[in-house]
């Protein structure tokens, strides 16, 4: 399972592997390449195409478009309706791609736009994400929900040279190097700074690291591990060093001779003992607007129906111009719900 909005980025065992393929690249081509379109061509998830056997036993039953209601549905059984079962059968469809995706509000779920084979883009139509997974099209359905978190992740970046260069910049690769030299020149230090520019171009809110030990000299160590704890987002690393480990682990899982433990636990680091309304001053939207945080025990009437105010604008703004992802847009409107109750009590 993974959360609809999440972005994932991994740095392989031999984080070299990312590079194999693109030595004669620059590093900024190598970024551009893999992130063009607002989908990374090196995503876990789709590194496969070959079907599990639900999906294959899903995918061998037939579907098609009701004529009255223009929802997707099965196919009528034989055995019911003769007549019915060939004409469904007849104008059968199959998933192609899936185009887009757009909100069902009242039901905080999705609907997925849908090209199918063989018929002509007008002919798309929008099917809900349940049914699609019964099709056993799970696979599409991630890729355009990766491909929507992305776009999200991107919205304050530009596939751009000076861009791409900018953010190359932030982990040490100078403007000559990122857009005028070929990766095969560069060195292995450099090289790994790319790998690690790369898998985090799209602000993941989770960063993976297989072994980053194996690739990262001391002073490389040294340096990623007062990242990982300045980094607010979640980070996975599996490792046999255990000093390394040591620095920057708050919850371990252990796994020794067929059996895992676990040690110590994640703690959120915002909160502190003894005043539940601690936590961050600012935060920010998924356009890189601040927001700041305002810190009270209690709430008047008249602060609520300021709040409620405000959110209201700010989903109505969001409406006209989409700085918003959907998540955020649910989280404020839980919170105006919340106010609202608390109004009427």
């Amino acid at each position: 399972w993974k959360a609809q909005g999440l972005r994932l980025a991994y740095v392989a065992q031999h984080a070299f592997h990312h590079l194999e393929k693109h030595m004669q690249k620059t590093p900024t081509d190598y970024i551009m390449w893999r992130f063009a379109g607002n989908d990374d061509r090196e995503s876990l998830e789709f590194k496969t195409d070959e079907l599990s056997v639900d999906e294959e036993a899903a995918r061998a039953r037939k579907w098609c478009i009701d004529s009255v209601t223009g929802n997707c549905r099965l196919c009528t059984d034989p055995k019911e309706d003769a007549k019915k079962a060939k004409q469904d059968e007849a104008g059968a469809v199959i998933p192609d791609a899936v185009c887009n995706r757009r909100q069902k509000k009242k039901e905080k779920t999705f609907e997925y736009e849908v090209k199918w084979q063989f018929k002509s883009m007008d002919q798309n139509c929008w099917v809900e994400k349940d049914i699609l997974v019964k099709m056993g099209y799970l696979k599409l359905v991630q890729r355009e929900d990766e491909r929507q978190a992305a776009m999200a992740g991107l919205m304050t970046k530009q596939l751009t040279q000076p861009g791409v260069e900018k953010h190359l910049g932030e982990f040490g690769v100078d403007p000559e190097s990122a857009s005028h030299t070929q990766i095969n020149q560069l060195s292995g230090g450099m090289k790994v700074k790319i790998v690690l520019a790369a898998a985090m171009w799209q602000n993941p809110h989770v960063l993976i690291l297989d072994e980053p030990t194996n690739y990262l000299d001391r002073e490389g160590l040294g340096a990623l591990i007062l990242a990982i704890k300045d980094y607010k987002g979640g980070v996975l690393i599996i490792s046999h060093n255990k000093e390394f480990c040591d620095h920057v682990a708050t919850e371990k899982w252990i796994m020794n001779k067929g059996y895992l433990r676990i040690e110590g636990e994640s703690v959120d680091t915002s909160a502190t003992d003894g005043n539940a309304q601690v936590g961050p001053d600012e935060v920010f939207d998924g356009a890189g607007n601040k927001i700041e945080v305002k810190k009270s025990v209690t709430m008047t009437d008249k602060d609520r129906k300021k709040a409620i105010k405000d959110i209201e604008k700010k989903i109505k703004d969001n409406k006209k111009k989409q700085t918003m992802t959907d998540e955020e847009v649910w989280e404020l409107e839980d919170k105006l719900n919340e106010l609202k109750e608390a109004l009427k009590s």
